[in-house]
C-alpha cells in the first residue's frame, strides 16, 4: 500500500520551491510595485491634488519651502548659483543663500536645464525619486530578509500615503527618503562585507544625506562610527581604517558646499543658514504654553538688521530664541516631550494631522490616511526589529534615523515630515514583521490541519 500523506522530504522541499519561485520573479514583481507606486503618485499630482494658484486646500499650491526649492532650481538652471530665490523673484535682487542644503535644488535644476521647469513638472520628477525609493527599499528588504520581505517592503512604499504625499510636494523629503534608503542599503552591505569599497559607498551615502537635510550629518558619529568599530572579522586597525575611509569620503562629499559657504558669507556657514529662524519658530508663548505647544508659530517678527547677508540676518532670531529658551527653562522638558510626541503621533495626533493639510498643505484625506497607515505599520515594525535581533541582523541602521528625527523635533518643533528619514527603516522592519507573522500563521494552520488517512 502507498501512503497518501505527503512525505517529510516533500514537505522540506516545497518551501524551497516556493522561495526559488519568489526569487525567480523578484525583479518582475519589483517592477510591478514600482509602476503601481508611480501610478499612485501621478494620480496625486494630476487628479487628486492638481497644481493651482488659487487659495484653498483642494489642490496643491506652491508656497513656503517648496517655493524656495522650485525657484532656486530654476535660478540655478539660469546660471545663478544658490541665490535667495524669494528676493530674486519678488525684487530682482541676487543675494547668496544657503537656506537649505543643496542636493534637492540641484536635482530639480538638472530637469530645469532641459526645459522641465514648471511646478507640476517638478512635482512629477520628484515622483521619480519615489519610484527609485521603491526599488531601493525592495533591494534592502531582500538583502536582510529574502525576496518576499523585499517585495512586501517595496509594495508598502508604493502605497504608503506618507511616502507618496512627499513626492508631490516639491520638498526635500522626496530626496531625503531615497537617500535614507541608500544609507540603509550601504549600511547593510557594509555590515555583511566590511571592506574599503563598501566603506566608500557607505560614506558617500551618508554625505549625500547631509547635503539633503542638515541633521543627517549625525549619521557619521551615530551610525558610521559604531558600525565601523564593531565590524565583524576585522582587526582593530582595520576597523579604524574603515571608519577613516567612510569619514573621509563623507567629508569630501560635503566639502565643496561647505567651502562655498565659508567664502561667501560674513558669519560661518557650513551646511545651511536659518538655524536661528528655525529655533525661533518654536520659541514663544504659543508653542510653550498655548494650544500649539510643541508645534511652530511665527514667534519672531523682527526687527532684522538691514544691509546684511543671510548669515548675519539669522543672528537676530537666534538671539531671540536663545533668550526665550533661557527665560523658560523649567518649561523646556514638557515642550520637548510635546514636540517628540507630535512627531511620533502620540500627542495631539488629530491636531497635528489637521495642521498637515491645513498649514503644511499635504492634503486632507491623504494626511488622515497617512496617520492611520502609520499606526498600522508600527506594531509590525516593532515585531520586525525583534525578529531581526533574534536573527542577528543589525538594527542600528534602523534605530539611528529614528534617533536623528527625534533629535530634530526635540530641538525645533514637532511636524510629521520630520519623520521622513526614519520612515524607510520603519517600513523595512515592518516588512520583516509582516513576513514573520505570515509564516507563523501558516505554520499554525498546518499544525491544526488533520492528517490525511493512510490508504
Amino acid at each position: 500500500m502507498t501512503a497518501t500523506a505527503t512525505s517529510p522530504t516533500a514537505n522540506a522541499e516545497s518551501p524551497r520551491r516556493r522561495r526559488s519561485g519568489v526569487e525567480r520573479h523578484f525583479v518582475g514583481a519589483l517592477v510591478g510595485a514600482s509602476l503601481l507606486g508611480l501610478a499612485i503618485r501621478l494620480m496625486n499630482v494630476y487628479w487628486w491634488r492638481p497644481t493651482t494658484d488659487r487659495a484653498g486646500y483642494l489642490g496643491y499650491r506652491l508656497w513656503g519651502d517648496a517655493f524656495y526649492y522650485h525657484h532656486q532650481a530654476n535660478t540655478l538652471a539660469d546660471g545663478k548659483f544658490f541665490i535667495d530665490p524669494i528676493q530674486y523673484v519678488f525684487d530682482g535682487v541676487e543675494v547668496p543663500s544657503a537656506g537649505h542644503p543643496p542636493l534637492y535644488s540641484t536635482y530639480l535644476a538638472l530637469w530645469s536645464l532641459v526645459g522641465i521647469d514648471g511646478v507640476t513638472a517638478h512635482r512629477v520628477v520628484s515622483c521619480l525619486l519615489g519610484v527609485a525609493t521603491i526599488v531601493c527599499v525592495g533591494i534592502v528588504g531582500k538583502r536582510i530578509g529574502g525576496a518576499a520581505v523585499g517585495l512586501i517592503a517595496a509594495t508598502v512604499v508604493a502605497i504608503y500615503p506618507f511616502m507618496w504625499i512627499n513626492d508631490g510636494m516639491v520638498m526635500s523629503e522626496s530626496l531625503v527618503v531615497l537617500v535614507a534608503a541608500l544609507v540603509l542599503l550601504t549600511a547593510y552591505d557594509f555590515a555583511q562585507s566590511p571592506d574599503t569599497r563598501h566603506a566608500v559607498l557607505f560614506g558617500l551615502a551618508c554625505g549625500a544625506g547631509a547635503l539633503t537635510r542638515t541633521e543627517m550629518i549625525l549619521l557619521f558619529p551615530l551610525l558610521v562610527l559604531p558600525m565601523g568599530l564593531l565590524a565583524a572579522r576585522r582587526t582593530r586597525r582595520d576597523r579604524v581604517k574603515l571608519v577613516a575611509v567612510a569619514g573621509v569620503v563623507g567629508a569630501l562629499t560635503i566639502l565643496p558646499w561647505v567651502t562655498f559657504n565659508l567664502v561667501r558669507f560674513e558669519e560661518p556657514v557650513f551646511l545651511s543658514t536659518g538655524i536661528g529662524n528655525t529655533l525661533a519658530y518654536g520659541s514663544c508663548d504659543e508653542t510653550y504654553y498655548g494650544r500649539l505647544i510643541g508645534y511652530y508659530h511665527t514667534c519672531f517678527t523682527g526687527p532684522y538688521p538691514e544691509n546684511v547677508d543671510e548669515s548675519q540676518r539669522d543672528l537676530a532670531p537666534r538671539e531671540y530664541a536663545t533668550d526665550y529658551i533661557n527665560a523658560h527653562r523649567s518649561r523646556v522638558p514638557l515642550v520637548v516631550a510635546a514636540r517628540v510626541g507630535r512627531l511620533w503621533g502620540v500627542f495631539k495626533p488629530g491636531q497635528t494631522t489637521a495642521f498637515d493639510w491645513w498649514i503644511e498643505g499635504r492634503g486632507r484625506v491623504p494626511s488622515w490616511l497617512s496617520l492611520f497607515a502609520y499606526y498600522a505599520l508600527i506594531p509590525f515594525s516593532i515585531g520586525g526589529m525583534v525578529v531581526m535581533r533574534r536573527r542577528r541582523i543589525p538594527i542600528l541602521p534602523i534605530l539611528v534615523p529614528i534617533a536623528i528625527a527625534t533629535f530634530a523635533a526635540a530641538t525645533t518643533f514637532g511636524i510629521t515630515r520630520y519623520r521622513a528619514p526614519a520612515e524607510v527603516g520603519i517600513v523595512v522592519a515592518a516588512a520583516v514583521g509582516m513576513h514573520a507573522a505570515w509564516l507563523a500563521a501558516r505554520a499554525r494552520r498546518r499544525t491544526r490541519s488533520p492528517l490525511e488517512p493512510s490508504a
